[in-house]
């Protein structure tokens, strides 16, 4: 039987070799006194340009910006929704924020991937607030 001290240890190592056997990118374990969280990066949802010889295999730095909110409003996703995930292949409105009346769009300031939609429609939001981040790589 482990010692007490390696639980924790044994517990994320378990759940690493989960993660990376199974399609689940992120997995949290709430206990009384704990708190385990292990995540991976996931899957590009395109492929490279060029032929499979072409794909360079080292490890490229992502570039991830942050879309933050110019104004306090309520923030409405605009249609088709954005996906987590999605190719922009130039700049797009994503979404607008309502104040007084006014629709003031959100725009994807240029071609990328969605890597997260950080806040959810119709939400409250707050001048500097991130509402979407976008892989710029």
């Amino acid at each position: 039987m482990p010692s007490q001290g390696s639980l924790p240890a044994d517990r994320i190592r378990r759940l690493a070799e989960f993660l990376s056997t199974s399609d689940v990118f992120r997995v949290r374990i709430e206990r009384p006194g704990e708190e385990i969280e292990v995540g991976r990066r996931p899957p590009l949802l395109y492929a490279p340009a060029g032929s499979a010889d072409d794909v360079r295999t080292e490890p490229v730095a992502l570039r991830v910006d942050a879309i933050k909110a110019d104004l306090v409003g309520i923030f409405h996703l605009s249609r088709p929704a954005p996906l987590e995930g999605e190719l922009l292949e130039e700049d797009r409105e994503l979404a607008f924020i309502e104040a007084l009346g006014i629709r003031t769009p959100v725009r994807s300031l240029g071609a990328g991937r969605i890597v997260a939609i950080a806040s959810q429609d119709g939400a409250p939001v707050e001048y500097g607030q991130s509402l979407f981040l976008l892989d710029r790589g």
